[in-house]
């Protein structure tokens, strides 16, 4: 029974973390739903269809960051890069919102932090991506 509590904080920890690591790619995701959401409206099959969403989002992620490294200037790699800032800080801003309110705080500045970490954190990614 002690054991509980150090395995709950844990997972609750790691939950946490994966929500606000795909908060990071909410443009990827986004486009890759979208994708795979209109196939299968269109009529292909659930499997296929998910084969096209996942070929979409990894897709937007290798243009994405073939265009931030690629691109000649500053200022055009700057495009990109904020293309996939601004909706990861805006996610990141609601999921620490959602978070604060089933915490019993309402803190707008813990989610204006949290949705600016998380616009840093998806140009990080970007800009600078593990070789």
């Amino acid at each position: 029974m002690p054991i509980l509590f150090p395995l709950t904080l844990i997972g609750s920890g790691f939950l946490i973390y994966a929500v606000f690591a795909g908060a990071t790619l909410a443009l990827p995701i986004a486009a890759g739903l979208m994708a795979g959401f209109g196939s299968a409206s269109v009529g292909l099959s659930p499997l296929l269809s998910i084969v096209v969403g996942t070929i979409v989002f990894m897709g937007v992620i290798a243009l994405g960051r073939f265009a931030a490294l690629m691109l000649p200037s500053q200022p055009a790699r700057a495009i990109p890069i904020l293309l996939f800032a601004i909706p990861a800080a805006f996610t990141g801003f609601s999921v620490a919102s959602a978070f604060a309110a089933l915490a019993g705080f309402a803190s707008i500045g813990v989610a204006l932090i949290a949705g600016a970490l998380t616009g840093i954190v998806a140009a990080h990614r970007l800009a600078r991506p593990v070789s």
